[in-house]
């Protein structure tokens, strides 16, 4: 009589398998230049959309685009000269890259000829304090003084600014920036070092891989050339970062992968004599690995690296089913068939735990770890479905045990076990230990801690921002009204708060459109106050000390035309600030307020506590570890709620014994935890994802224990499935990406725990033999 593995049925089932994976295959190959250039390094793409409204999401977004294109390099010496020539010829060896050169200086005849017919609005901080106080006579003793003082460069002439209003106001935009226009070049000084500004904008998208590589490795090579003692270079950008982080993981991916692999060939020959369980286990790995590239790559239009990296550890879970049943073909007196149908009904329901704790990555708000969840779930899917369909008619009808695989099998055949009373001594013995891990185990969602940023790009980002006082992306405000006006009357009451912050201390500086373009009313409030200037006495008398006619008196009584948002937005003055302005929203009119120089807790708890109508703080860093925090919590009572669901599938198939599958899963993530509280990691919500894979992949080595509790080729088989695992996810712990470190770490712990608790607690009546009449003989 046929088995089921000798079906027509499965015989169809393994020919339309093989054409799947051909398929598979074909497409990755026909579409490898496509997929290699969807690569996603975007470190930010891994990280969870903050809760916020549209406004702020579209403020974000627009920040996001404005500067991860861009690239600062600063040329700095203490020889201006030196500078000058090392940034001429830095420029020159960076033309070929696909980068393109700002302007490297400020257009200011278009600044003061734009701003010059609403000038009459247009005031300093200092002119606005004493115009108020000052009489005539101090005002015409003003004028005079710069009638025979001559003109400072850049202002409109006498004529046409006696009071020197608008040259004070051009010189008071100036004071919002170190960065000083020379020559055509810009220049900021700092530390007694002259520093020259090249300003740049990635061309194309900064994570293509292929333009991160070219312009970092073109940057690197360009400052080589003019390395000397007394140069001093600095960069800046995203695409530097991103290019450090790709080149990361591609080395982290072959690390890993090969590491990996080679370790898990190296147990399968050392394990079981000869080469013959080698194609299996090979084609185990390669089937997981292809279909999960396939649907990955078929699903999302961006793959992130981090994907892959993770992707390569899979090799030591797709391995497990191929080790299972080469084990119990140890001495085997069966078909490959037989003993695979005896053993479908754990293999199965060992799966499906497996592949849903892997699916329960989905539930973060994690965009990276939705692709992982996918590929994951796939890889060990399609691993299974492989030994499933194809061992019956592929596998060797009998392996032996090799050098390793003799003294293991009589080491695991006196693997004591554990009777209740026993285990529960156990637990109280160690409860000390577990307890005291537990009490000093801290909560700490900070999103900075997970980061994988070079240490010595950020130091030099860092130092970049602090030259040129540049505006942190990471704190800023978002303004909104129902309409233009309102907008920019409650920007300017947010900007007099920052300048109050500004004074104490506690604020470098800021940027936002109302300095560039005031409300209508603020306009008409300054013109008035400016009235002073055009009053007739005033004019007459310094038109006569001067020498001017009376067509001049009645030019300077005019107040001007008011700047309007429309005709700001439409000149080229408005670049400086345009990215500030989010125009049209579903609400109204929105812009932002970004800032520098506001570090420490004390500043950020001040700027926080700002409560003004329309105005909107937003701390993306905070945000996001708050967002990490909930869903920790979150995660938290899923992975209670998977152990309780779990117990009930386990009831109706173990009955009373149901709890020494689970044990394994459960003891082992609670030591896990403990240990991390002794060695001092954070809980995240990282840790929580690793404890819901662990009661997937734990639960496996307790159900395989305890379908067949007197079998000793299971225990082989799940100390060679916990060895692959911690070869390949126990390789993460040693990842520069802390996420993954910390995966790697609690796999370590969690996986080798679980493993060395299962068979303690396997079940007390040892069944039959399944393949022999006896034990095979070691």
């Amino acid at each position: 009589m046929r088995t089921l593995t000798q079906s027509r049925l499965w015989h169809v089932l393994a020919l339309l398998w093989l054409l799947v994976l051909l398929g598979a295959t074909g497409w990755l190959v026909l579409q490898h230049k496509d997929w290699t250039q969807r690569l996603d390094t975007d470190l930010f793409a891994l990280l969870p959309r903050g809760e916020r409204d549209t406004v702020t999401e579209q403020a974000m977004a627009v920040l996001a685009k404005s500067a991860e294109r861009q690239l600062i390099v600063l040329v700095g010496s203490k020889d201006r000269d030196h500078a000058a020539q090392a940034a001429t010829q830095l420029a020159a060896a960076l033309k070929p890259l696909p980068l393109d050169a700002q302007a490297q200086s400020l257009d200011l005849a278009t600044l003061r000829d734009f701003y010059a017919q609403y000038r009459s609005s247009l005031l300093a901080p200092a002119d606005l304090a004493q115009l108020g106080k000052a009489g005539q006579d101090a005002l015409l003793q003003r004028a005079l003084t710069g009638a025979y003082s001559g003109v400072a460069p850049g202002a409109l002439p006498w004529r046409d600014d006696p009071f020197g209003t608008y040259g004070n106001w051009l010189t008071s935009l100036g004071e919002r920036s170190p960065v000083r226009p020379e020559g055509g070049q810009l220049w900021v000084e700092h530390g007694g070092l002259h520093y020259a500004v090249l300003s740049y904008t990635v061309r194309g998208s900064a994570f293509s891989l292929d333009i991160q590589r070219t312009v970092a490795q073109g940057l690197e090579q360009a400052i080589a050339q003019i390395q000397a003692p007394d140069i001093k270079v600095l960069r800046a950008g995203v695409a530097l970062h991103a290019a450090k982080a790709a080149t990361q993981a591609e080395h982290e991916m072959s690390t890993i992968g090969v590491g990996s692999l080679l370790g898990i060939v190296l147990l399968v020959l050392l394990t079981f004599r000869g080469w013959r369980a080698l194609p299996l286990v090979a084609l185990s790995v390669f089937t997981g690995t292809v279909i999960a590239l396939a649907l990955t790559f078929l699903l999302y239009p961006r793959v992130h690296m981090l994907t892959l990296v993770f992707g390569c550890s899979l090799i030591g879970v797709a391995v497990d089913y191929s080790l299972l049943l080469h084990s119990t073909s140890l001495g085997a007196r069966v078909s490959a068939g037989a003993r695979l149908e005896r053993l479908l009904p754990s293999l199965l329901l060992a799966t499906v735990f497996t592949a849903v704790a892997y699916l329960s990555l989905m539930l973060t708000p994690f965009p990276g770890l939705a692709q992982i969840a996918v590929f994951a779930a796939t890889g060990i899917a399609s691993a299974w479905l492989s030994e499933l369909i194809w061992y019956p008619r592929l596998a060797p009808a009998q392996l032996q045990a090799g050098w390793l695989g003799r003294p293991l099998l009589r080491l695991l055949a006196r693997w004591p076990r554990l009777s209740t009373r026993q285990a529960w001594l156990a637990l109280l013995i160690a409860s000390p230990l577990l307890i005291g891990g537990l009490w000093q185990l801290e909560r700490r969602d900070d999103i900075r801690a997970l980061a994988a940023l070079d240490a010595g790009l950020m130091q030099q980002q860092r130092e970049v921002g602090d030259i040129l006082a540049l505006p942190s992306p990471a704190q800023l405000f978002v303004v909104d009204a129902a309409d233009e006006q309102t907008l920019l009357a409650r920007e300017l009451q947010l900007t007099a708060a920052l300048d109050q912050l500004k004074q104490q201390g506690r604020l470098q500086g800021y940027q936002a459109v109302s300095q560039w373009l005031l409300p209508l009313a603020e306009q008409q409030r300054r013109q008035a106050l400016a009235a002073p200037l055009r009053a007739t006495p005033l004019l007459i008398r310094l038109a006569d000390e001067v020498g001017l006619p009376p067509a001049w008196i009645t030019q300077q009584q005019q107040a001007g035309p008011l700047l309007a948002p429309a005709t700001w937005l439409a000149s080229p003055a408005s670049l400086p600030a345009r990215h500030l302005w989010l125009g049209h929203t579903p609400h109204g009119y929105a812009s932002v307020v970004m800032l520098a120089g506001a570090n420490g807790k004390d500043s950020l708890q001040a700027l926080a506590a700002l409560r003004l109508p329309g105005v909107h703080w937003v701390d993306k860093p905070a945000e996001i570890s708050a967002v990490l925090g909930r869903y920790r919590d979150r995660l938290g009572l899923v992975l209670i709620a998977a152990y309780i669901l779990t117990t009930l599938v386990l009831v109706l198939r173990y009955r009373r014994h149901a709890w020494r599958v689970l044990a394994p899963s459960l003891l082992a993530s609670v030591a896990t935890l403990a240990l991390f509280g002794w060695l001092g990691i954070p809980l995240q919500l990282l840790t929580v994802l690793t404890l819901l894979l662990l009661l997937g992949m734990g639960m496996d080595y307790g159900i395989f224990v305890n379908e067949h509790p007197g079998e000793v080729r299971i225990r082989l088989a799940i100390t060679l499935a916990a060895v692959c695992t911690l070869l390949s996810f126990g390789l993460l712990a040693f990842s520069h990406t802390p996420a993954l470190s910390t995966f790697g770490i609690a796999t370590l712990s969690g996986i080798g725990l679980a493993w060395l608790i299962a068979p303690l607690l396997r079940r007390p009546t040892p069944d039959a033999q399944l393949f022999t009449q006896e034990a095979p003989t070691p």
